[in-house]
């Protein structure tokens, strides 16, 4: 529905303008023109508002959005050219593309709406057509000419941001090359400072620099002599070359930086040289390898000190082994020499009142013989006796004595006889070593020695006895010394008794008895015949890893202070592998014991 007014008429269309939403004003002082020309604008789906008069076109443009101006020229009042200068001279409607509407055709007229700023002409009588035609083409030309407008302002503005950028970052570069003169300079001045030879190469182990100290042994003028140069043009034989340039080749191919590589090299005038060098790939911005750094340090004197450091380290260690050798060595003999004089001592005592007594009990039981005979003799002359007398026989009961008294006489002839056999077993314990090994049976000495650890071995209020279970095999004699062997038995067995009694602490005696200690003794000869094998074993609670470590160490023990001296086994194997030649281990399990094995050649 068209609406008309005296100064401006609006046309709502529900259909959205299709380049910016605007509205075309129509101007023009005929109703009819107004009509046919809204109509046709409104039916393609434009948005139209219209005004009968150059002022009302005016005004119209103070309060509404116009996209385009359809401009009648001849019109009473203000005509059309009139118009047109008005709305190009405010900054505000200046913009707005004016098609002009006119019946006159002349090329004058044309010029002068050019001239004042419309950009086509419309003659009537109008075609619908050709209307439209010219109203969608300058609405078109005149959004792309706003958007050409509006990326011109953004062009302008995005150039002079990057001319202000360009200018700052112009300004960061001069202040970051000044910076980087500085830090050339501070580099260049640590390099030269520091005493290691420092240098930097291309893929192909070419100079690109390096430090004072390196054109210094190289006696280059200056460090820029060096550039261009391989490690061949320098003052490097041929094998030293070819050591660094090998090098090169494994930390470019790897990329791997390499740390203290030491070298040894022998100068042409006999003396030996040690370097230490770390070598480090170089790489650009993308990460790929385009050389290598390398520092070097002279470290002679260092592995000079190290050298002789170290032999000094191992003459004192030969000397403290040697020095706990002797120790040990005068410990044993001081031991054996006191235990021996004392054994021997006990034995030679016992061996005197034994041997009265043994040499005095045969006759005894001869006179004892003769005695009761003597007493038949009576009984039978004189029968019967008085009661004086036969009250007597029955008071001593007289024939319990003339049977039990020859038993007697027995028992302590039995018990001198044993006496006599302790006494053999100490003087073959104590027996002094000759200056040379002698043939001898490895059963007395075992025996021996647990004959005098039987005080030891025999039950106690706490725990029964200590049962000592004996699997010899048939040895030949063997030449050794005899007394040290006794010695290394002495320590094996004693401290097997330790252990046993330290694994039934917290134990009572009927849970012992239930599970009783035992030691075994195996003997046996190797598969080979070579070697006699004395195996000694306990069912103690065993020895952990850190104990397994340092049982055999000298002055290490396990028991509490003034029980221990540490020296046993350490003599023990010293006995046995260095005297003897043998081998003396062991092996141990937790909760099961612990069994040492003796190997004696035969």
């Amino acid at each position: 529905m068209t609406v008309f007014s005296t100064n401006s008429i609006t046309f709502n269309s529900p259909v959205a303008n299709l380049f910016d939403n605007g509205i075309i004003l129509i101007v023009d002082d005929v109703p009819n023109n107004l009509k046919v020309l809204s109509d046709t604008l409104a039916n393609a789906g434009f948005e139209v508002a219209i005004a009968t008069s150059g002022e009302g076109a005016l005004q119209q443009l103070e309060h509404t959005p116009v996209s385009l101006i359809l401009l009648d020229v001849m019109m009473p009042g203000m005509n059309g050219f009139e118009t047109c200068q008005h709305i190009k001279g405010n900054a505000k409607t200046r913009n707005i593309p004016i098609i002009f509407i006119t019946a006159l055709s002349e090329s004058v007229n044309k010029v002068t709406g050019f001239e004042l700023g419309a950009v086509d002409y419309i003659t009537k009588p109008f075609q619908q057509g050709e209307v439209l035609a010219r109203v969608r083409s300058h609405l078109k030309l005149n959004h792309l000419s706003q958007s050409l407008e509006a990326r011109n302002t953004e062009l302008q503005q995005l150039t002079q941001q990057l001319e202000q950028r360009v200018t700052e970052r112009t300004q960061e570069l001069f202040g970051s090359i000044a910076t980087l003169k500085q830090t050339q300079q501070l580099m260049r001045l640590v390099f030269d400072t520091i005493p290691h030879w420092v240098g930097w190469k291309d893929i192909n182990s070419v100079y690109f620099g390096c430090n004072q100290s390196l054109a210094n042994l190289l006696n280059l003028s200056s460090p820029d002599e060096i550039v261009g140069k391989t490690d061949y043009d320098l003052e490097f034989s041929k094998e030293e070359s070819d050591c660094f340039v090998m090098c090169d080749r494994r930390v470019i191919e790897s990329g791997e930086a390499e740390f203290h590589i030491t070298d040894q090299f022998l100068r042409p005038d006999g003396q030996q040289v040690w370097l230490d060098t770390s070598k480090m790939p170089l790489r650009d911005a993308k990460g790929n390898v385009f050389g290598i750094l390398f520092v070097t340090e002279d470290i002679t004197e260092r592995r000079q000190a190290e050298e002789e450091l170290k032999q000094q380290k191992q003459n004192l260690e030969e000397a403290l082994a040697e020095l706990q050798g002797t120790q040990v060595q005068l410990v044993q003999s001081e031991k054996m020499s006191a235990l021996g004089n004392l054994v021997a001592g006990v034995a030679h005592e016992i061996n005197n009142p034994v041997g009265f007594l043994g040499g005095n009990i045969l006759p005894a039981l001869d006179y004892i013989k003769d005695i009761f005979g003597l007493i038949d003799l009576y009984q039978q002359e004189y029968s019967p006796p008085s009661g004086v007398i036969q009250d007597e026989i029955e008071a001593i009961d007289l024939d319990y004595i003339r049977e039990d008294l020859p038993k007697l006489v027995g028992s302590m002839q039995e018990g001198v006889k044993r006496i006599r056999d302790i006494s053999t077993s100490l003087r073959t314990f104590s027996r002094a070593d000759s200056d040379r090994p002698v043939a001898c049976n490895i059963h007395d000495g075992i025996d021996s020695t647990i004959l005098i650890l039987k005080h030891r071995l025999k039950s106690s209020e706490t725990r029964p006895e200590i049962q000592v279970i004996k699997e010899y095999g048939q040895l030949p004699l063997v030449e050794c010394f005899a007394g040290q062997l006794n010695q290394v038995f002495m320590n094996i067995l004693a401290n097997a008794i330790d252990a046993l009694e330290e694994s039934n602490i917290g134990r009572g005696f009927e849970e012992i008895k239930a599970h009783p200690n035992f030691i075994t003794i195996v003997t046996q000869v190797s598969e080979n015949k070579q070697k006699v094998i004395i195996k000694i074993k306990d069912n103690g609670k065993g020895m952990n890893e850190q104990i397994k470590s340092k049982i055999f160490d000298h002055l290490f023990t396990t028991k509490a202070v003034g029980k221990g001296t540490g020296l046993g086994l350490a003599i023990a194997r010293q006995i046995v592998e260095e005297t003897h030649g043998g081998r003396l281990s062991f092996n141990s399990v937790i909760g099961e014991g612990t069994e040492f094995i003796l190997e004696i050649p035969v």
